[in-house]
């Protein structure tokens, strides 16, 4: 039962406690016209291809820009996954914004960096892709692969736009799971659910 804790250990590195009710609309604008930050978050469905919602992280109360982090866990725990919302306080951002792809490789390398400060992790990229979601922009996506102790681990690393913010997508799971996983239709359903008006 300490693996599935040792995941999301992973995926979010800074953990900020929820907002207190009724403060979000006060902390969070929406400036462009585009969703409160709230409202964006709440388009993210309570379960995706078998991955169940769990906690929300408002890193935004703390660290402006930063968004909101929403955790998943896979069927049976065979994956952990956290999706993010946030624009780095950069205003709003289009679906093919210039300023996507530049995201995207930080949000690789912030994973790798963040392994190499754990003795006992190694990760390193394997292969970048783009995932097509139905109905908008592709995601850009980079296959990590490594260790965490003992345990071989893969992660899916996904970037792309959604309610005018970056949408960032993780998907952390075992080489090889007790349950196999395929990240791929979590992360376009994700998609999908969060560009949704």
């Amino acid at each position: 039962m300490r693996r599935p804790i040792l995941l999301l250990a992973l995926l979010l590195p800074v953990a900020c406690a929820p907002p207190e009710a009724g403060r979000e609309g006060a902390l969070i604008s929406a400036p462009g016209g585009r969703p409160t930050l709230e409202a964006a978050a709440a388009r993210l469905p309570r379960e995706a291809v078998a991955f169940t919602r769990g906690t929300s992280f408002w890193l935004e109360r703390e660290q402006p820009g930063q968004g909101v982090a929403v955790e998943y866990a896979g069927p049976s725990r065979a994956a952990v996954a956290t999706v993010s919302l946030y624009d780095r306080g950069q205003g709003p951002i289009a679906d093919r914004d210039s300023r996507l792809a530049a995201e995207f490789s930080a949000a690789v390398a912030e994973v790798v960096a963040m392994a190499g400060t754990r003795t006992s992790q190694q990760i390193a990229e394997r292969g970048r892709s783009e995932i097509a979601v139905p109905g908008g922009a592709p995601l850009s996506c980079a296959r990590l692969e490594g260790t965490y102790g003992r345990q071989e681990m893969r992660t899916l690393v996904c970037l792309g736009s959604a309610a005018g913010r970056f949408l960032k997508v993780q998907v952390t799971s075992p080489a090889r799971p007790v349950r196999p996983v395929d990240p791929i239709p979590f992360v376009v359903e994700i998609a999908q659910a969060a560009r949704r008006a």
